[in-house]
C-alpha cells in the first residue's frame, strides 16, 4: 500500500469492473497512517469515489466477516458467503497481482511474505517466488539467532501452523513466516476446563470454544455441526486466553477437517 499504492488501485478498479461493483472501501487500521495517506493521495486519479476507512486496531480486524461488520455493518449470515449478502472482499496483495495480470498477462509467480519474531536476526519483508523454501528466506533474514530451540510458523503468531522442517515450500497463500523462541511459547502440558468461560467472551464469532474443541478432540461431528464449529474464523483467541492452556483451536481444527471428511465420503 505504501509503495506501490497505484498498482493496488488499478487492481481494485479491475476488480469492480469484473464483479459489476458500484463501490468499494479500503480498511485500515488506524495504526497505519502511511498507509492511509498514501492511498488517499493516490486514489484520486484512479478511483475518486474510493472510501477509504481507518479501522480500530484489534485483533482479529482482518478477518473476512468481521472486516464486512466493520465497514459495511453488515452480518454475514451463518454457513454464508459475503457474495450472498453481496460483498466481495479482497486483500491489496491479490489486488496488485490482479493489476498485473491485466497489464503484463503475468501469472502469480511470487508475493510479498513477512519474516518475523523473537527468533529471527533481521525481521522484513521480502518478495519471493513461489516454491521457494523457508529456510532460503530465513537466511536472507540473518537466520535464527543463537540460543535454545526455535519454533518456526507458517502464518502469525495466532493463526500459524508450526513447521516440522524448513525445506517448505512458498505458496500463494503463504503471508509470512514467524521464528519464535520455544521458551516464549506455552508448554504443551494442559489442564481441565475449568469453565470460566474466558473463550466464550473472546470469541469474535459468538461460539462456544470449550465445547467446540472437545467435540473435534473427539471426533463428534454431529454435535460440532450443530453447535456452530463451522463458522469457526481460526483467529486462535480462544486458546491464547485459556488459563488451562488447552489447545482449543487445534482441536476445533480437527473438527472441522473430520466435518469435511465426512462431507467428502458422502458425497462420493
Amino acid at each position: 500500500m505504501v509503495e506501490e499504492p497505484e498498482k493496488v488501485l488499478w487492481g481494485l478498479r479491475a476488480i469492480m469492473h469484473t464483479v459489476g461493483a458500484e463501490r468499494a472501501c479500503v480498511g485500515i487500521e488506524e495504526n497505519k497512517p502511511d498507509a492511509i495517506e498514501t492511498l488517499e493521495r493516490a486514489k484520486k486519479d484512479i478511483i475518486p469515489e474510493l472510501n477509504i476507512v481507518a479501522l480500530e486496531t484489534k485483533y482479529p480486524q482482518g478477518a473476512e466477516k468481521m472486516l464486512i461488520k466493520a465497514l459495511l455493518d453488515v452480518t454475514v449470515p451463518v454457513g454464508k458467503l459475503p457474495l450472498d449478502v453481496g460483498v466481495v472482499v479482497n486483500n491489496v496483495g491479490t489486488a496488485s497481482a490482479v493489476y498485473e495480470a491485466v497489464k503484463y498477462q503475468k501469472p502469480l509467480i511470487e508475493r510479498v511474505v513477512t519474516v518475523s519474531g523473537n527468533g529471527i536476526r533481521e525481521p522484513g519483508n521480502l518478495r519471493a517466488r513461489i516454491g521457494t523454501p523457508f529456510s532460503e528466506l530465513i537466511a536472507r533474514c540473518g537466520g535464527m539467532v543463537e540460543g535454545p530451540e526455535k519454533v518456526v510458523l507458517n502464518g502469525g503468531p495466532m493463526m500459524g501452523v508450526a513447521q516440522t522442517r524448513l525445506d517448505v515450500p512458498v505458496v500463494k497463500g503463504t503471508s509470512g513466516i514467524t521464528v519464535l523462541a520455544a521458551h516464549t511459547i506455552k508448554p504443551a502440558e494442559y489442564g481441565p476446563c475449568i469453565r470460566c468461560s474466558s473463550c466464550v467472551e473472546a470469541c469474535p464469532m459468538g461460539l462456544m470454544p470449550y465445547r467446540l474443541g472437545d467435540m473435534g478432540r473427539l471426533y463428534m461431528t454431529s454435535g460440532f455441526r450443530d453447535w456452530g464449529g463451522m463458522s469457526c474464523i481460526e483467529c486462535g483467541c480462544c486458546a491464547f486466553v485459556c488459563p488451562a492452556r488447552r489447545p482449543l483451536l487445534q482441536w476445533i481444527r480437527v473438527g472441522k477437517l473430520k466435518v469435511r471428511e465426512e462431507d467428502s465420503s458422502t458425497a462420493a
